[in-house]
Protein backbone atom coordinates (compact mmCIF):
# COMPACT_ATOMS: atom_id res chain seq x y z
CA UNK A 1 0.00 0.00 0.00
CA UNK A 2 1.18 3.50 -1.32
CA UNK A 3 1.73 6.45 1.62
CA UNK A 4 -0.87 8.29 -1.00
CA UNK A 5 -3.41 5.22 -0.02
CA UNK A 6 -2.91 5.62 3.36
CA UNK A 7 -3.03 9.36 3.73
CA UNK A 8 -6.11 9.36 1.27
CA UNK A 9 -7.76 6.99 4.11
CA UNK A 10 -6.92 9.05 6.68
CA UNK A 11 -9.05 11.93 5.18
CA UNK A 12 -11.68 9.87 3.95
CA UNK A 13 -12.32 8.49 7.81
CA UNK A 14 -11.95 12.09 9.09
CA UNK A 15 -14.58 13.26 6.92
CA UNK A 16 -16.83 10.51 7.35
CA UNK A 17 -16.43 11.34 11.01
CA UNK A 18 -16.88 14.82 10.64
CA UNK A 19 -19.98 14.11 8.51
CA UNK A 20 -21.62 11.95 11.11
CA UNK A 21 -22.01 14.48 13.29
CA UNK A 22 -22.65 16.95 10.94
CA UNK A 23 -25.62 15.29 8.70
CA UNK A 24 -24.96 17.93 6.02
CA UNK A 25 -22.92 16.84 2.68
CA UNK A 26 -22.99 12.97 3.39
CA UNK A 27 -19.87 11.99 3.54
CA UNK A 28 -20.61 9.71 6.55
CA UNK A 29 -23.15 7.83 4.51
CA UNK A 30 -21.94 4.42 3.20
CA UNK A 31 -22.49 4.84 -0.85
CA UNK A 32 -20.05 7.50 -0.29
CA UNK A 33 -17.94 6.67 2.74
CA UNK A 34 -17.52 2.70 0.91
CA UNK A 35 -16.81 4.27 -2.20
CA UNK A 36 -14.22 6.83 -1.32
CA UNK A 37 -12.30 4.16 0.46
CA UNK A 38 -12.50 2.03 -2.55
CA UNK A 39 -10.83 4.85 -5.02
CA UNK A 40 -8.44 5.27 -2.28
CA UNK A 41 -7.53 1.56 -2.16
CA UNK A 42 -7.16 1.17 -5.63
CA UNK A 43 -10.78 -0.91 -5.67
CA UNK A 44 -13.90 1.45 -6.16
CA UNK A 45 -15.82 -1.40 -7.25
CA UNK A 46 -15.92 -3.02 -4.53
CA UNK A 47 -16.14 -0.16 -2.36
CA UNK A 48 -19.50 1.42 -4.16
CA UNK A 49 -20.91 -2.80 -3.63
CA UNK A 50 -20.37 -3.02 -0.37
CA UNK A 51 -21.41 0.72 -0.12
CA UNK A 52 -24.77 0.04 -1.49
CA UNK A 53 -25.43 -3.17 0.48
CA UNK A 54 -24.43 -0.77 3.47
CA UNK A 55 -26.63 1.53 2.31
CA UNK A 56 -29.86 0.25 2.65
CA UNK A 57 -29.13 -1.61 6.25
CA UNK A 58 -28.24 1.79 7.85
CA UNK A 59 -31.30 3.11 5.95
CA UNK A 60 -33.25 3.78 9.06
CA UNK A 61 -30.72 5.12 11.19
CA UNK A 62 -30.77 8.58 11.97
CA UNK A 63 -29.97 10.74 14.66
CA UNK A 64 -33.13 12.57 15.95
CA UNK A 65 -32.73 15.16 19.10
CA UNK A 66 -30.12 13.59 21.96
CA UNK A 67 -31.10 9.82 20.41
CA UNK A 68 -28.09 8.06 18.76
CA UNK A 69 -28.18 5.79 15.79
CA UNK A 70 -25.88 3.00 15.62
CA UNK A 71 -22.13 4.87 13.76
CA UNK A 72 -22.77 4.06 10.32
CA UNK A 73 -19.32 6.43 9.65
CA UNK A 74 -17.15 3.70 11.34
CA UNK A 75 -18.55 0.72 9.72
CA UNK A 76 -18.99 2.16 6.37
CA UNK A 77 -15.00 3.14 6.65
CA UNK A 78 -13.68 0.00 8.45
CA UNK A 79 -15.57 -2.56 6.48
CA UNK A 80 -14.61 -1.06 3.16
CA UNK A 81 -10.91 -1.11 4.41
CA UNK A 82 -11.29 -5.02 5.12
CA UNK A 83 -13.02 -5.49 1.48
CA UNK A 84 -10.59 -3.38 -0.30
CA UNK A 85 -7.69 -3.22 1.68
CA UNK A 86 -4.82 -6.43 1.51
CA UNK A 87 -7.12 -8.27 3.55
CA UNK A 88 -9.45 -8.71 0.53
CA UNK A 89 -12.41 -10.06 2.39
CA UNK A 90 -15.64 -10.37 0.32
CA UNK A 91 -18.43 -7.93 0.06
CA UNK A 92 -20.72 -10.55 2.49
CA UNK A 93 -18.59 -10.79 5.91
CA UNK A 94 -17.72 -6.72 4.85
CA UNK A 95 -21.51 -6.50 6.00
CA UNK A 96 -21.43 -8.94 8.72
CA UNK A 97 -18.36 -7.37 10.14
CA UNK A 98 -20.13 -3.83 9.66
CA UNK A 99 -22.92 -4.12 12.39
CA UNK A 100 -20.35 -4.95 15.83
CA UNK A 101 -18.46 -1.76 14.22
CA UNK A 102 -21.33 0.02 14.23
CA UNK A 103 -22.21 -0.34 17.69
CA UNK A 104 -18.41 0.53 18.84
CA UNK A 105 -18.69 3.69 16.31
CA UNK A 106 -21.88 4.52 18.60
CA UNK A 107 -20.19 4.34 21.89
CA UNK A 108 -17.23 6.19 20.75
CA UNK A 109 -19.69 9.09 19.21
CA UNK A 110 -21.07 9.07 23.00
CA UNK A 111 -18.02 9.77 24.51
CA UNK A 112 -17.38 12.69 22.35
CA UNK A 113 -20.19 14.34 22.58
CA UNK A 114 -19.99 13.90 26.55
CA UNK A 115 -16.49 15.71 26.21
CA UNK A 116 -18.00 18.42 24.28
CA UNK A 117 -20.23 19.58 27.27
CA UNK A 118 -16.53 20.90 28.47
CA UNK A 119 -16.19 22.93 25.23
CA UNK A 120 -19.67 24.08 25.56
CA UNK A 121 -18.46 25.85 28.76
CA UNK A 122 -15.19 27.12 27.42
CA UNK A 123 -17.35 28.76 24.98
CA UNK A 124 -19.36 30.79 27.71
CA UNK A 125 -16.74 31.98 29.06
CA UNK A 126 -15.59 33.28 25.48
CA UNK A 127 -18.52 35.08 24.88
CA UNK A 128 -18.89 36.93 27.73
CA UNK A 129 -15.58 38.70 26.88
CA UNK A 130 -16.78 38.33 23.27
CA UNK A 131 -14.22 36.80 21.94
CA UNK A 132 -15.27 35.42 18.96
CA UNK A 133 -12.40 33.73 17.35
CA UNK A 134 -12.34 31.63 19.98
CA UNK A 135 -15.93 30.29 20.02
CA UNK A 136 -15.05 29.42 16.12
CA UNK A 137 -11.82 27.09 17.20
CA UNK A 138 -13.99 25.24 19.76
CA UNK A 139 -16.38 24.75 17.61
CA UNK A 140 -14.00 23.39 14.71
CA UNK A 141 -12.02 21.55 18.20
CA UNK A 142 -15.32 19.09 18.53
CA UNK A 143 -15.67 18.78 15.15
CA UNK A 144 -12.33 17.43 15.11
CA UNK A 145 -12.57 15.28 17.83
CA UNK A 146 -15.35 13.49 15.82
CA UNK A 147 -13.56 13.32 12.91
CA UNK A 148 -10.01 11.24 14.91
CA UNK A 149 -12.84 8.87 16.10
CA UNK A 150 -13.33 7.59 12.77
CA UNK A 151 -10.15 8.60 11.36
CA UNK A 152 -7.49 6.62 14.11
CA UNK A 153 -9.10 3.50 14.28
CA UNK A 154 -9.17 3.71 10.30
CA UNK A 155 -5.08 3.77 10.78
CA UNK A 156 -5.15 1.00 13.42
CA UNK A 157 -6.89 -1.38 11.22
CA UNK A 158 -4.55 -0.24 8.09
CA UNK A 159 -1.37 -1.11 10.50
CA UNK A 160 -2.30 -4.91 10.85
CA UNK A 161 -0.82 -7.03 9.32
CA UNK A 162 -3.09 -8.65 6.36
CA UNK A 163 -1.85 -11.84 7.01
CA UNK A 164 -3.28 -11.35 10.51
CA UNK A 165 -6.71 -10.19 9.97
CA UNK A 166 -7.16 -13.12 7.20
CA UNK A 167 -5.95 -15.51 9.50
CA UNK A 168 -8.56 -14.25 11.89
CA UNK A 169 -11.22 -13.92 9.66
CA UNK A 170 -10.63 -18.10 8.54
CA UNK A 171 -10.74 -19.07 12.53
CA UNK A 172 -14.21 -18.32 12.58
CA UNK A 173 -16.04 -21.81 11.28
CA UNK A 174 -18.24 -21.50 8.59
CA UNK A 175 -21.47 -21.73 10.07
CA UNK A 176 -20.73 -18.63 11.72
CA UNK A 177 -19.64 -16.65 8.42
CA UNK A 178 -22.09 -17.99 6.36
CA UNK A 179 -24.66 -17.50 9.26
CA UNK A 180 -23.79 -14.00 9.38
CA UNK A 181 -23.82 -14.03 5.84
CA UNK A 182 -27.25 -14.88 5.11
CA UNK A 183 -28.45 -12.40 7.94
CA UNK A 184 -27.24 -9.58 6.02
CA UNK A 185 -29.95 -10.45 3.72
CA UNK A 186 -32.29 -9.57 5.59
CA UNK A 187 -31.27 -7.44 8.24
CA UNK A 188 -32.27 -4.66 6.05
CA UNK A 189 -35.90 -5.12 7.51
CA UNK A 190 -35.05 -3.28 10.42
CA UNK A 191 -34.21 0.11 8.57
CA UNK A 192 -37.44 -0.29 6.60
CA UNK A 193 -39.56 -0.95 10.34
CA UNK A 194 -37.47 1.94 11.79
CA UNK A 195 -38.29 4.47 8.77
CA UNK A 196 -42.18 2.94 9.15
CA UNK A 197 -42.47 3.32 12.74
CA UNK A 198 -41.96 6.92 12.41
CA UNK A 199 -44.12 8.02 10.22
CA UNK A 200 -46.89 5.60 10.04
CA UNK A 201 -50.48 6.24 10.55
CA UNK A 202 -53.50 3.55 10.49
CA UNK A 203 -54.67 5.77 7.17
CA UNK A 204 -51.19 5.71 5.62
CA UNK A 205 -50.85 1.56 5.70
CA UNK A 206 -52.87 1.28 2.42
CA UNK A 207 -50.32 2.78 0.78
CA UNK A 208 -47.25 0.62 2.16
CA UNK A 209 -49.46 -2.54 1.11
CA UNK A 210 -49.64 -1.25 -2.55
CA UNK A 211 -46.60 -0.60 -2.92
CA UNK A 212 -45.52 -4.04 -1.47
CA UNK A 213 -48.36 -5.55 -4.18
CA UNK A 214 -46.80 -3.63 -7.31
CA UNK A 215 -43.01 -4.44 -6.61
CA UNK A 216 -44.14 -8.27 -5.81
CA UNK A 217 -45.87 -9.06 -8.78
CA UNK A 218 -44.69 -6.62 -11.26
CA UNK A 219 -41.07 -5.71 -12.92
CA UNK A 220 -41.37 -2.00 -12.43
CA UNK A 221 -37.95 -0.33 -10.86
CA UNK A 222 -37.63 2.43 -8.54
CA UNK A 223 -38.21 5.24 -10.88
CA UNK A 224 -41.42 3.98 -12.06
CA UNK A 225 -42.21 3.36 -8.87
CA UNK A 226 -41.24 7.09 -7.62
CA UNK A 227 -43.72 8.85 -9.92
CA UNK A 228 -46.34 6.22 -8.78
CA UNK A 229 -45.78 7.33 -5.27
CA UNK A 230 -45.66 10.99 -5.69
CA UNK A 231 -48.80 11.16 -7.68
CA UNK A 232 -50.57 8.74 -5.21
CA UNK A 233 -49.27 11.89 -2.42
CA UNK A 234 -50.47 14.74 -4.21
CA UNK A 235 -53.63 12.65 -5.01
CA UNK A 236 -54.06 12.12 -1.54
CA UNK A 237 -53.41 15.86 -0.31
CA UNK A 238 -56.17 17.17 -2.86
CA UNK A 239 -58.57 14.72 -1.76
CA UNK A 240 -58.46 15.88 1.93
CA UNK A 241 -58.62 19.52 0.77
CA UNK A 242 -56.57 22.61 0.85
CA UNK A 243 -55.91 23.98 4.06
CA UNK A 244 -52.54 26.01 2.92
CA UNK A 245 -52.23 29.30 3.45
CA UNK A 246 -50.72 31.35 0.82
CA UNK A 247 -47.11 33.06 2.98
CA UNK A 248 -47.25 35.37 0.25
CA UNK A 249 -50.34 37.53 1.23
CA UNK A 250 -49.27 38.21 4.80
CA UNK A 251 -47.76 41.27 5.25
CA UNK A 252 -44.65 41.61 7.89
CA UNK A 253 -45.24 43.78 11.34
CA UNK A 254 -41.48 44.89 10.77
CA UNK A 255 -40.53 48.23 9.77
CA UNK A 256 -39.02 47.03 6.66
CA UNK A 257 -36.59 50.62 6.29
CA UNK A 258 -35.03 49.15 8.74
CA UNK A 259 -33.90 46.09 7.31
CA UNK A 260 -30.84 47.55 5.64
CA UNK A 261 -28.12 46.77 7.95
CA UNK A 262 -27.23 43.17 7.09
CA UNK A 263 -25.37 42.97 3.95
CA UNK A 264 -26.04 40.17 1.25
CA UNK A 265 -21.98 39.48 2.20
CA UNK A 266 -23.63 38.64 5.07
CA UNK A 267 -26.26 36.84 4.55
CA UNK A 268 -24.01 34.20 2.56
CA UNK A 269 -21.34 34.14 5.58
CA UNK A 270 -24.45 32.81 7.60
CA UNK A 271 -25.43 30.79 4.58
CA UNK A 272 -21.94 28.87 4.38
CA UNK A 273 -21.99 28.54 8.13
CA UNK A 274 -25.42 26.50 8.76
CA UNK A 275 -23.69 23.31 7.10
CA UNK A 276 -21.69 23.14 10.48
CA UNK A 277 -24.52 23.52 13.14
CA UNK A 278 -24.33 20.10 14.45
CA UNK A 279 -20.13 20.47 14.89
CA UNK A 280 -19.41 20.50 18.17
CA UNK A 281 -23.23 18.96 19.34
CA UNK A 282 -23.40 18.09 23.13
CA UNK A 283 -25.04 16.67 25.67
CA UNK A 284 -26.12 19.75 27.69
CA UNK A 285 -27.69 22.14 25.10
CA UNK A 286 -27.23 20.35 22.12
CA UNK A 287 -26.93 22.54 19.27
CA UNK A 288 -26.16 25.44 21.16
CA UNK A 289 -22.44 26.44 20.42
CA UNK A 290 -23.36 25.28 16.40
CA UNK A 291 -26.04 28.55 16.37
CA UNK A 292 -24.22 30.82 17.62
CA UNK A 293 -20.98 29.99 15.77
CA UNK A 294 -23.77 31.07 13.02
CA UNK A 295 -24.81 34.28 13.84
CA UNK A 296 -21.65 35.58 14.65
CA UNK A 297 -21.34 37.41 10.92
CA UNK A 298 -24.20 39.30 11.87
CA UNK A 299 -23.41 39.97 15.54
CA UNK A 300 -20.28 41.69 14.26
CA UNK A 301 -21.96 43.49 11.21
CA UNK A 302 -25.33 44.69 13.66
CA UNK A 303 -22.59 46.12 16.70
CA UNK A 304 -19.40 46.53 15.29
CA UNK A 305 -17.96 48.81 17.95
CA UNK A 306 -20.03 47.69 21.51
CA UNK A 307 -18.50 45.14 23.01
CA UNK A 308 -20.72 44.48 25.80
CA UNK A 309 -23.74 43.90 23.25
CA UNK A 310 -21.75 41.79 21.31
CA UNK A 311 -21.34 40.08 24.39
CA UNK A 312 -24.85 39.85 25.40
CA UNK A 313 -25.81 38.78 21.72
CA UNK A 314 -23.42 35.96 21.51
CA UNK A 315 -24.42 34.94 24.83
CA UNK A 316 -27.99 34.71 24.43
CA UNK A 317 -27.42 32.49 21.30
CA UNK A 318 -25.67 30.06 23.24
CA UNK A 319 -28.87 29.02 25.01
CA UNK A 320 -30.32 25.71 24.46
CA UNK A 321 -30.75 24.87 20.76
CA UNK A 322 -32.07 21.65 19.09
CA UNK A 323 -33.81 21.09 15.48
CA UNK A 324 -33.64 19.68 12.35
CA UNK A 325 -29.84 20.76 10.97
CA UNK A 326 -32.03 21.81 7.40
CA UNK A 327 -34.83 23.64 9.03
CA UNK A 328 -33.08 25.65 11.44
CA UNK A 329 -32.16 27.59 8.33
CA UNK A 330 -35.72 29.63 8.50
CA UNK A 331 -34.95 30.24 12.01
CA UNK A 332 -31.67 31.67 11.86
CA UNK A 333 -32.88 34.20 9.13
CA UNK A 334 -35.71 34.94 11.83
CA UNK A 335 -33.14 35.40 14.54
CA UNK A 336 -31.37 38.09 12.01
CA UNK A 337 -34.40 40.07 11.43
CA UNK A 338 -35.16 40.09 14.88
CA UNK A 339 -31.62 41.15 16.24
CA UNK A 340 -31.37 44.02 13.05
CA UNK A 341 -34.76 45.43 15.01
CA UNK A 342 -33.10 45.53 18.44
CA UNK A 343 -29.83 46.61 16.66
CA UNK A 344 -32.02 49.51 15.44
CA UNK A 345 -33.80 50.20 18.72
CA UNK A 346 -36.88 48.50 18.62
CA UNK A 347 -37.80 46.86 21.87
CA UNK A 348 -36.72 43.42 20.90
CA UNK A 349 -35.67 41.99 24.39
CA UNK A 350 -33.92 38.52 24.69
CA UNK A 351 -36.91 36.66 26.15
CA UNK A 352 -38.35 37.51 22.67
CA UNK A 353 -35.36 36.31 20.40
CA UNK A 354 -35.23 33.09 22.66
CA UNK A 355 -39.65 32.86 22.46
CA UNK A 356 -39.15 32.92 18.87
CA UNK A 357 -36.47 30.32 18.54
CA UNK A 358 -38.17 27.97 20.98
CA UNK A 359 -41.35 27.99 19.56
CA UNK A 360 -40.16 27.25 15.99
CA UNK A 361 -37.92 24.31 17.05
CA UNK A 362 -40.43 21.71 17.89
CA UNK A 363 -42.57 22.51 14.33
CA UNK A 364 -39.64 23.08 12.41
CA UNK A 365 -38.18 19.67 13.75
CA UNK A 366 -41.42 18.26 13.29
CA UNK A 367 -41.18 18.53 9.28
CA UNK A 368 -37.63 18.37 9.12
CA UNK A 369 -37.02 14.56 10.59
CA UNK A 370 -39.97 12.51 8.62
CA UNK A 371 -39.01 14.89 5.48
CA UNK A 372 -35.41 14.26 5.32
CA UNK A 373 -34.44 11.25 7.33
CA UNK A 374 -37.27 9.53 7.31
CA UNK A 375 -38.66 9.85 3.46
CA UNK A 376 -35.98 11.69 1.13
CA UNK A 377 -33.00 10.20 2.41
CA UNK A 378 -34.40 6.32 2.43
CA UNK A 379 -35.60 6.83 -1.14
CA UNK A 380 -32.67 8.42 -2.77
CA UNK A 381 -30.80 6.19 -0.90
CA UNK A 382 -32.29 3.31 -2.43
CA UNK A 383 -32.24 4.24 -5.51
CA UNK A 384 -28.72 4.72 -5.57
CA UNK A 385 -28.29 1.55 -3.77
CA UNK A 386 -29.96 -0.04 -6.43
CA UNK A 387 -27.14 1.06 -9.45
CA UNK A 388 -24.24 0.31 -6.47
CA UNK A 389 -25.06 -3.28 -6.49
CA UNK A 390 -23.32 -3.88 -9.98
CA UNK A 391 -21.07 -1.46 -9.22
CA UNK A 392 -22.17 1.32 -11.11
CA UNK A 393 -20.71 5.25 -9.99
CA UNK A 394 -24.49 6.27 -10.75
CA UNK A 395 -25.04 4.92 -7.52
CA UNK A 396 -22.81 7.10 -5.36
CA UNK A 397 -22.60 10.20 -7.57
CA UNK A 398 -26.40 10.72 -8.15
CA UNK A 399 -26.83 10.10 -3.86
CA UNK A 400 -24.15 12.79 -3.30
CA UNK A 401 -25.42 15.51 -6.11
CA UNK A 402 -28.66 15.17 -5.66
CA UNK A 403 -28.98 15.41 -2.01
CA UNK A 404 -26.37 18.34 -1.75
CA UNK A 405 -28.12 20.24 -4.39
CA UNK A 406 -31.79 19.60 -2.42
CA UNK A 407 -29.74 20.62 0.75
CA UNK A 408 -28.07 23.93 -0.31
CA UNK A 409 -31.40 24.90 -1.58
CA UNK A 410 -33.25 23.82 1.19
CA UNK A 411 -30.46 26.08 3.05
CA UNK A 412 -30.29 29.46 1.26
CA UNK A 413 -33.73 29.73 0.80
CA UNK A 414 -35.54 28.83 3.95
CA UNK A 415 -32.42 31.61 5.68
CA UNK A 416 -33.77 33.83 2.72
CA UNK A 417 -37.92 32.95 4.01
CA UNK A 418 -37.27 33.24 6.98
CA UNK A 419 -35.31 36.92 6.89
CA UNK A 420 -37.72 38.51 4.87
CA UNK A 421 -41.10 36.85 6.43
CA UNK A 422 -39.58 37.72 10.22
CA UNK A 423 -41.90 37.05 13.21
CA UNK A 424 -44.69 36.37 10.96
CA UNK A 425 -43.21 33.08 10.04
CA UNK A 426 -44.38 31.46 13.09
CA UNK A 427 -47.73 31.99 11.17
CA UNK A 428 -46.99 30.16 8.54
CA UNK A 429 -46.27 27.34 9.86
CA UNK A 430 -49.70 27.14 12.00
CA UNK A 431 -50.98 26.99 8.42
CA UNK A 432 -51.58 24.50 6.55
CA UNK A 433 -48.20 24.21 4.41
CA UNK A 434 -45.81 22.30 6.64
CA UNK A 435 -49.17 19.79 7.58
CA UNK A 436 -49.11 18.78 3.77
CA UNK A 437 -45.54 18.73 3.09
CA UNK A 438 -45.27 15.98 6.06
CA UNK A 439 -48.06 14.47 4.99
CA UNK A 440 -47.68 13.94 1.76
CA UNK A 441 -43.86 12.60 2.00
CA UNK A 442 -45.46 10.28 4.63
CA UNK A 443 -47.60 8.78 1.78
CA UNK A 444 -44.47 8.87 -0.62
CA UNK A 445 -42.46 7.89 2.18
CA UNK A 446 -44.69 4.81 3.55
CA UNK A 447 -45.57 3.81 -0.44
CA UNK A 448 -41.49 2.71 -0.85
CA UNK A 449 -41.10 1.37 1.95
CA UNK A 450 -43.27 -1.26 0.80
CA UNK A 451 -41.70 -1.78 -2.51
CA UNK A 452 -38.22 -2.08 -0.97
CA UNK A 453 -39.45 -4.96 1.40
CA UNK A 454 -40.03 -7.67 -1.31
CA UNK A 455 -37.51 -5.90 -3.71
CA UNK A 456 -34.37 -5.31 -1.16
CA UNK A 457 -34.87 -8.16 1.11
CA UNK A 458 -33.27 -11.42 0.36
CA UNK A 459 -34.55 -14.77 2.72
CA UNK A 460 -33.72 -17.76 0.67
CA UNK A 461 -34.98 -21.17 2.26
CA UNK A 462 -33.26 -24.46 1.02
CA UNK A 463 -35.00 -26.53 2.99
CA UNK A 464 -35.87 -29.80 0.66
CA UNK A 465 -39.72 -30.26 1.40
CA UNK A 466 -40.14 -33.23 -1.03
CA UNK A 467 -38.61 -35.19 -3.39
CA UNK A 468 -41.00 -36.76 -5.91
CA UNK A 469 -39.64 -39.19 -9.10
CA UNK A 470 -41.30 -38.81 -12.12
CA UNK A 471 -42.63 -42.02 -13.29
CA UNK A 472 -42.64 -41.09 -17.11
CA UNK A 473 -38.61 -40.20 -17.23
CA UNK A 474 -37.48 -40.93 -13.87
CA UNK A 475 -36.07 -37.77 -12.51
CA UNK A 476 -36.84 -36.88 -9.02
CA UNK A 477 -38.44 -33.54 -8.77
CA UNK A 478 -37.10 -31.58 -5.61
CA UNK A 479 -39.56 -28.61 -4.31
CA UNK A 480 -37.69 -26.73 -1.56
CA UNK A 481 -39.39 -24.03 1.43
CA UNK A 482 -38.18 -21.14 -0.60
CA UNK A 483 -40.20 -22.45 -3.92
CA UNK A 484 -43.62 -22.88 -1.64
CA UNK A 485 -43.23 -19.49 0.31
CA UNK A 486 -41.33 -17.38 -2.31
CA UNK A 487 -43.09 -18.66 -5.38
CA UNK A 488 -46.33 -20.31 -4.87
CA UNK A 489 -47.93 -18.31 -2.27
CA UNK A 490 -46.10 -14.56 -3.37
CA UNK A 491 -42.71 -12.83 -3.57
CA UNK A 492 -41.53 -10.88 -0.91
CA UNK A 493 -44.33 -12.82 2.02
CA UNK A 494 -41.49 -13.84 4.13
CA UNK A 495 -39.68 -10.30 4.58
CA UNK A 496 -43.05 -8.96 4.49
CA UNK A 497 -43.76 -10.76 7.71
CA UNK A 498 -40.15 -10.05 9.12
CA UNK A 499 -40.79 -6.37 8.86
CA UNK A 500 -44.50 -7.04 10.61
CA UNK A 501 -42.42 -8.81 13.38
CA UNK A 502 -39.92 -6.04 13.84
CA UNK A 503 -41.95 -3.18 13.87
CA UNK A 504 -44.37 -5.11 16.54
CA UNK A 505 -40.69 -5.36 18.39
CA UNK A 506 -39.69 -1.49 17.30
CA UNK A 507 -43.33 -0.64 18.94
CA UNK A 508 -42.30 -2.41 22.16
CA UNK A 509 -39.39 0.28 22.44
CA UNK A 510 -37.02 -3.02 21.75
CA UNK A 511 -33.61 -1.55 21.11
CA UNK A 512 -32.87 -1.79 17.30
CA UNK A 513 -29.22 -2.49 17.90
CA UNK A 514 -31.11 -5.67 20.02
CA UNK A 515 -32.97 -6.91 16.98
CA UNK A 516 -30.18 -6.41 14.27
CA UNK A 517 -28.19 -8.72 16.81
CA UNK A 518 -30.75 -11.51 17.11
CA UNK A 519 -31.57 -11.20 13.16
CA UNK A 520 -27.32 -12.50 13.22
CA UNK A 521 -28.41 -15.15 15.90
CA UNK A 522 -31.31 -16.45 13.57
CA UNK A 523 -28.93 -16.35 10.58
CA UNK A 524 -26.22 -18.64 12.31
CA UNK A 525 -29.09 -20.65 13.81
CA UNK A 526 -31.19 -21.01 10.23
CA UNK A 527 -27.83 -22.02 8.57
CA UNK A 528 -27.08 -24.52 10.84
CA UNK A 529 -30.26 -26.22 10.25
CA UNK A 530 -30.03 -25.87 7.09
CA UNK A 531 -33.48 -23.87 7.00
CA UNK A 532 -31.87 -20.72 6.10
CA UNK A 533 -29.01 -20.52 3.21
CA UNK A 534 -27.09 -18.32 0.60
CA UNK A 535 -28.98 -17.76 -3.31
CA UNK A 536 -25.99 -18.98 -5.67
Amino acid sequence: MTIISIILVFVVALLAGMGSVLDAWQFHQPLVASTLIGVAMGRPIEGIMLGGSLQMITMGWMNIGAAMAPDAALAAIVSAILVTGPAGVSVREGIALAIPLAVAGQVLTIFVRTATVVIAHLADEAARKAKFRTIEYLHFGALLLQGLRVAIPAMLILSIPSSAVVAGLNAIPTVITEGLQIAGGFVVVVGYAMVINMMAADSLWPFFFLGFVLAAVTELNLIAMGIIGVSLALIYIRLRGKKTVDVTTQQSTFDTSSWKRLTKKDQRSIFYRLGFLLASFNYERMQNIGFGYIMIPAIRRLYPDDKVEQAAAMQRHLEFFNTHPYMAAPIVGVTMALEEERANGAEVDNAAISGVKVGMLGPLAGVGDPVFWGTLRPILGALAASFAANGSWIGPIMFFVVWNVMRLLVLWYGEQIGYQQGKNITQNLAGGIMQDVTLGASVLGMFIMGVLVPRWTTIYFPLVVSRVKNPDTGKTVTTTLDQIVNGQLLSGLAALLLTMGVLWLLKRRVNPLAIIFGLFVIGIIGRMLGILGLQA
